[in-house]
């Protein structure tokens, strides 16, 4: 099985990644890693399996996780409308705490409009300022429209409730009882930098006339300034700086702590029964261009890999994908991370990961 994995990844750098890593466990078993590639290019310094890579939204179960975990302790209410923390935004008390992580408050979006800027030390408010001056605000309780201004305003409020940090409520409440050693919240917490994969963005010249929506493959982020258009790969490890993603994206991880922490929301060992539920039920359908996610709960979305229905989350941040995923029929848990990545959400450097996926759950369950 590892021998045909190798050969999987190693197609994957050939079709033009740069590193690759993967981790899969069964039943509950210990997480095994399957590696390729590089971990900084220019240095031929090779992938490993305790190297630390951006891992975008995944980084909102995590969080969502953290939020439940609050109310489950008495700390706060999911139901309770989010003005007790944010008296002066609006409509705020028409949006539950709920709401903020399950995609449905009718916020608006910060992340298409934020300048990239790796110099700006960002804070939550400011993100959320960004949103409000840049996007228009909806009625909450509508259709799942992906959000990540909830996931800032849903840190800010475990930073209240918790008395810490995000990260060191993430670390306290989440990561320490599950046994995780290699995951951080760089955004508000030290972390061992040198650990890091750089992350490598394709950014091609527009062809005329190229479509500008995200769906169509348009470019996702605000790179001019920052990286030019190239046919060539760019490091973009510092493009987005930690703090301008904060509870919607700033974590870093290994697949093998995101395959434990995914088997730890579902063998009940974080949450009890009623509350992994407001994570994981009262799914309503969503989706995203470039994504298999097709409902959402709380921080955990329904998405088809291998003609069967995984859990999880998908993130993308410049030069980094990662997806995390879980199969409650097969009890099958697999992530993997790349540290290639681009604007255009239909590319090859965006979602050629997810036919790799799909290819190593079809290994590992014997389907191939």
């Amino acid at each position: 099985m590892r021998e045909d994995l190798n050969a999987l990844l190693n197609a994957y750098l050939a079709d033009g990644a740069v590193g690759a890593s993967l981790a899969y466990a069964l039943n509950g078993a210990a997480p095994t890693a399957v590696t390729a590639g590089l971990a900084v290019r220019e240095h031929g310094v090779a992938i490993l399996p305790d190297r630390l890579f951006k891992i975008g939204s995944c980084t909102k179960t995590f969080v969502a996780a953290a939020l439940v975990k609050l109310a489950q302790d008495g700390k706060l209410d999911l139901g309770a409308p989010i003005s007790s923390w944010f008296p002066d935004l609006p409509s705020a008390n028409d949006i539950s705490v709920r709401q903020l992580i399950n995609h449905r408050s009718g916020l608006p979006e910060f992340e298409y409009y934020i300048p990239m800027d790796p110099s700006r030390q960002w804070t939550p408010r400011q993100l959320v300022d960004i949103a409000f001056a840049s996007d228009k605000q909806k009625a909450p309780d509508g259709p799942a429209v992906y959000n990540n201004t909830g996931y800032v305003l849903a840190g800010m409020v475990i930073e209240a409730a918790s008395g810490q940090s995000l990260g060191g409520y993430v670390r306290s409440a989440v990561l320490q009882p599950l046994g995780l050693k290699n995951t951080w919240s760089p955004a508000t917490e030290a972390f061992p930098e040198k650990s890091m994969v750089r992350g490598y963005y394709h950014r091609p010249p527009p062809a005329a006339n190229a479509p500008t929506d995200i769906a169509s493959g348009g470019e996702m982020w605000r790179m001019d300034g920052v990286l030019p258009y190239s046919d060539e790969l760019q490091d973009s490890s510092d493009s987005f700086p930690f703090g301008a993603a904060y509870g919607c994206g700033d974590m870093v991880s290994t697949p093998s702590d995101m395959v434990a922490f995914m088997h730890g929301l579902f063998s009940g060992k974080l949450l009890s029964p009623p509350f992994f539920a407001e994570m994981f039920e009262h799914r309503v359908p969503a989706s995203f261009p470039g994504t298999r996610m097709r409902e959402t709960g709380a921080g955990m979305f329904q998405s088809a890999y291998a003609d069967r229905a995984f859990y999880g989350h998908q993130g993308s941040i410049p030069g980094y994908v990662a997806v995390m995923l879980h199969d409650t029929l097969s009890s099958l848990t697999i992530a993997m991370t790349s540290n290639v990545g681009s604007g255009n959400r239909l590319s090859f450097q965006a979602s050629g990961l997810h036919p790799v996926v799909d290819e190593a759950i079809r290994i590992v369950l014997g389907e191939r």
